[in-house]
């Protein structure tokens, strides 16, 4: 075939092969054919049937690129070639209006299935989603049992699972709260535990109350542990390095202890993970950003401190959200937040409870009071001995990765965002006035969520450099196996030990040695197995009706004067722990208890002063 000239090849590839006069230029003319080479008739290009040019260049999953010729047989332009060349403006306008309008029918009616996520990190060995399926679901099981072994038995029931559960079993009664609804926290966390309670066939559907919320609290433990490997997976492109995560966030010993307990944290904590992985797996659907707010919303109104999220959590949206929806993702992500959020304010509005009035309770009035609460940093130092002797390698190695990951931040944003989510939480623990042991439960997912990508991060760019990325899929599953061994054997004194057992025994020493019509005085955890009548203080007889709380007893002017008397001798019964003891000498609130206390003859005792599980019970000689 005759040679051509490299510019004459270049103005044939960008020469239209349909071009006609008067639309894209003149034609270029054949050229001639080779030697040997029969000729064979020329058909007009806007006679054929097929289009060469309507070819796909490239394809993808979720991308393609698609050429294809513009259509001479629409509207006006339905002519014969050599009538082309006449065509009025006017019709080449309509033509041109026409095409416009056929091409975006037929081309842009289903947009490409956007990823947000850049490729370009993926770069793992590939594995079946059976396979990782198999080992999330097996590594899950281990957990849930290591988690359940222990469940019942550690820690010790505290006065603030007391408060939650007798909350939701006021709620089962008709009531919003146990005694009256004062805006401390949102009520939407035991209204959880009343459905779950209703669910499962009563408050006390598993041996006793704070036990059936235990069981709930196991089960969005392991659901957050399934969030935290599915978001970990998304933000580092690393399935090992999303299962170092979980492990990590599962088998600490914080998670072992706090996880347990029947918390608002741990409640509020599923629905900020579930709003997170909706945001970094939706693949930008304006559907699952709305559900990502209504999760975000919930958390708020379980408990009010998942407000502080909001800032990093619209960061999140702008990552995920592609540029031409960027805007209207955030304004819609950020209106459904607030609306859901806002549902306590319309709560205290419709009662006349909004703004403060006397002596009743008001939303405002509750968040004024918080924020003039003193500062207590002797608190502060207590909590933070407490997490230190419970897990110090998990702390350190977490804020260690928390700087590591500002560091990276500057070319990764995603390693940026996860250092956001656990700097956000350590301002709060900073700038709170109370910070009590387990308010550090928010934090435990994003300091493993830290330590991951910061790990994943050094030994991916080794291994590429390497060029053999098996290397660091190794090298953390060696560090996994490490990892859950050292777990096991830091678990091993808190599976063992039975901190339970004598709150249990004091409630069945109650049942059985106690008249019904007794006036107790106990603390929460206690209170409501000794009114539901499936409680293990009650064991299906008549409850105690006439069991109260100590601090309601001494503060509230409804049981001190209406049912007390203002009088120590209306008390039957004292069941005290060590910290009620405190209290009674060194608070005067509590002097009608204290009173009480020193007319009473001592009973019985179960647990331990060395390990601050003694409770000691006393009967009030008249």
């Amino acid at each position: 075939m005759p040679s051509r000239n490299i510019k004459q090849q270049d103005q044939d590839s960008i020469q239209p092969r349909n071009a006609q006069p008067g639309i894209g230029g003149a034609p270029q003319p054949p050229m001639p054919p080779g030697p040997g080479t029969p000729r064979e008739p020329q058909t007009p290009r806007w006679e054929s049937e097929e289009d060469p040019a309507d070819v796909t260049l490239f394809r993808t999953g979720n991308f393609f690129v698609h050429a294809f010729t513009p259509q001479l047989r629409t509207g006006t332009l339905r002519k014969e070639s050599k009538d082309v060349g006449n065509v009025t403006i006017l019709e080449r306008i309509r033509w041109t209006s026409a095409e416009k309008q056929r091409l975006m029918e037929a081309q842009t009616r289903l947009l490409p299935d956007v990823d947000t996520f850049n490729v370009a990190q993926w770069r793992e060995i590939a594995i079946p989603a059976w396979l990782e399926g198999l080992v999330i679901a097996l590594v899950l099981c281990a957990t849930f049992i290591v988690q359940a072994f222990s469940l019942f038995n550690y820690p010790a029931y505290s006065p603030d699972e007391g408060n939650f559960m007798a909350n939701a079993w006021a709620l089962l009664q008709g009531k919003t709260a146990l005694y009256t609804y004062t805006y401390a926290h949102p009520p939407l966390g035991w209204v959880q535990l009343a459905a779950w309670a209703k669910l499962t066939g009563g408050i006390a559907s598993f041996g006793n109350a704070i036990d059936s919320g235990r069981v709930l609290m196991l089960v969005l433990a392991t659901a957050s542990s399934l969030l935290l490997y599915l978001i970990t997976s998304r933000m580092s492109g690393s399935r090992s390095a999303a299962l170092l995560a979980m492990i990590i966030y599962t088998l600490s010993p914080l998670s072992l202890t706090y996880r347990h307990e029947v918390l608002l944290d741990n409640i509020g904590t599923f629905w900020l993970l579930l709003s997170l992985c909706l945001i970094t797996t939706g693949k930008s659907r304006l559907g699952t950003f709305a559900l990502a707010a209504a999760s975000l919303g919930i958390a708020i109104l379980t408990k009010e401190v998942f407000l502080i999220f909001i800032p990093v959590m619209f960061y999140a949206v702008s990552l995920y959200a592609t540029h031409f929806q960027r805007e209207f993702s955030l304004v819609a992500f950020l209106y459904i937040t607030l609306a859901t959020a806002s549902a306590l304010v319309l709560l205290a509005l419709l009662k006349g409870e909004l703004l403060p009035a006397g002596s009743r309770p008001s939303l405002i009035g509750a968040l004024l009071q918080q924020l003039q609460a003193p500062m207590v940093s002797e608190q502060f130092s207590m909590s933070w001995n407490t997490w230190t002797q419970t897990d110090m390698v998990f702390l350190v190695a977490g804020i260690a990765a928390i700087f590591i990951n500002i560091l990276g931040g500057t070319v990764n944003r995603f390693q940026l965002l996860a250092a956001l989510f656990a700097v956000t939480f350590c301002i709060f623990l900073l700038s709170s006035r109370v910070v009590y042991p387990f308010t550090i439960v928010p934090l435990l997912p994003f300091l493993a969520l830290n330590i991951a990508m910061a790990l994943n991060t050094p030994l991916r760019w080794l291994t590429r450099r390497a060029g053999f990325d098996l290397a660091r899929a190794f090298t953390l599953f060696i560090l996994i196996g490490l990892l859950i061994a050292a777990g096991i054997q830091q678990a091993q004194p808190l599976l063992a030990e039975n901190a339970t057992q004598p709150q249990q025994q004091a409630m069945v020493w109650l049942r059985d040695n106690t008249p019904h019509n007794a006036v107790v005085i106990t603390n929460s955890y206690l209170y409501t197995d000794l009114h539901d009548p499936q409680g293990m203080g009650v064991g299906g007889g008549q409850p105690f009706a006439h069991a109260e709380l100590y601090w309601e007893a001494a503060r509230d002017p409804a049981i001190a004067d209406g049912e007390l008397h203002e009088n120590w001798q209306s008390i039957d019964f004292l069941v005290v722990d060590v910290t009620m003891l405190k209290e009674f000498r060194d608070d005067r609130q509590y002097a009608l208890l204290n009173r009480a206390l020193h007319h009473a003859i001592w009973r019985v005792s179960f647990g331990s002063s060395t390990d601050g599980t003694l409770i000691q019970v006393y009967q009030v000689r008249h």
